[in-house]
């Protein structure tokens, strides 16, 4: 949900494939001078084409344009620069895969056992985080790029650790599940020069993940242990002080991202397609971004 320093091109390049959907709900079309997003778009994947691809999804009007998508499943891009990361089905299990924003140069970047998904980049290109494993069993990985090798994994076996984030480029954000018999899931930061995991003052008996840090602000997923109360949050980021719920909706709300202003927080929703565009400061949904009946997508990492 997330973070990028590189400036983006909004004209994709020749080729693209405009997804023969239209939104059923969207942004109404109009006057960009009423629409502080005009002219920009979110990265999502959906399977509303039959299998899941990555797509870019206009604030103009709503409209879906395919960026990469062949047989595999391609879910959670995370666009750096020029290049896309996203975590690609092709020969069974998940592996996170590089290519060029048109889909092309699609290069296998990691090939573990089980699945690798939610790729983050460093802002200076040199570290990937992704999350790696299995449903209930799920570690955070930081990879370094420039020497292509595992620096550290994260995370106890039999937990859910999640959602790793790069604040600056020496420090990434993560859920980690290691309190010996709890089923919270709290904020950790790993400070990559000094070796050193903290735990942040979350609220321990809440489930915390689903992170996008924005200029001292944290936007969240959080709900109780056993899944009741699902909201979205924003707090003062490392405090976690000033706690406020934003957004409350069933099932739970993820893939949080921060506007480009720092107004506003899109969120989509777990094993449905539903974006919505939320008001950071004053709670509530502003408008419906994109709405799919039986389909699934979300949101993920990037607002350009």
């Amino acid at each position: 949900m997330k973070r990028l320093n590189a400036v983006l091109s909004l004209t994709l390049a020749v080729g693209l494939i405009v997804a023969g959907c239209r939104k059923e709900t969207g942004p109404e079309e109009g006057n960009p001078e009423n629409n502080p997003y005009a002219g920009t778009v979110l990265y999502i994947h959906s399977d509303e084409g039959g299998n899941y691809d990555i797509y870019t999804l206009s604030l103009d009007d709503g409209t879906l344009t395919k960026v990469i998508g062949t047989s595999a499943d391609e879910k959670y891009p995370f666009v750096f620069g020029d290049k896309i990361y996203f975590a690609a089905n092709d020969d069974g299990d998940y592996d996170i895969y590089v290519a060029n924003l048109d889909g092309s140069g699609r290069t296998k970047v990691t090939d573990l056992p089980n699945d690798e998904v939610e790729p983050a980049v460093s802002p200076n290109g040199r570290y990937l985080a992704f999350t790696w494993g299995t449903s209930g069993n799920l570690k955070v990985v930081l990879y370094d790029l420039q020497n292509g090798d595992t620096v550290k994994t994260f995370g106890l076996s039999g937990k859910v650790n999640l959602s790793p984030e790069f604040v600056g480029n020496d420090t990434l954000l993560m859920t980690l599940q290691d309190y010996p018999g709890a089923y919270s899931q709290d904020p950790w930061i790993y400070v990559i020069s000094a070796d050193t995991l903290i735990n942040l003052p979350g609220d321990k008996s809440l489930q915390e993940a689903n992170w996008d840090v924005r200029d001292g602000k944290i936007a969240y997923a959080r709900m109780g242990l056993y899944g009741e109360n699902p909201r979205v949050s924003v707090a003062d980021f490392p405090s976690f002080n000033n706690v406020r719920d934003v957004y409350f909706h069933d099932p739970l709300a993820y893939g949080i991202i921060w506007s480009p202003d720092g107004t506003h927080l899109v969120a989509s929703h777990y094993n449905m397609c539903l974006i919505v565009l939320i008001d950071a400061s004053g709670g509530g949904v502003v408008d419906t971004l994109y709405q799919k009946s039986g389909a699934d997508c979300r949101t993920y990492a990037t607002w350009k």
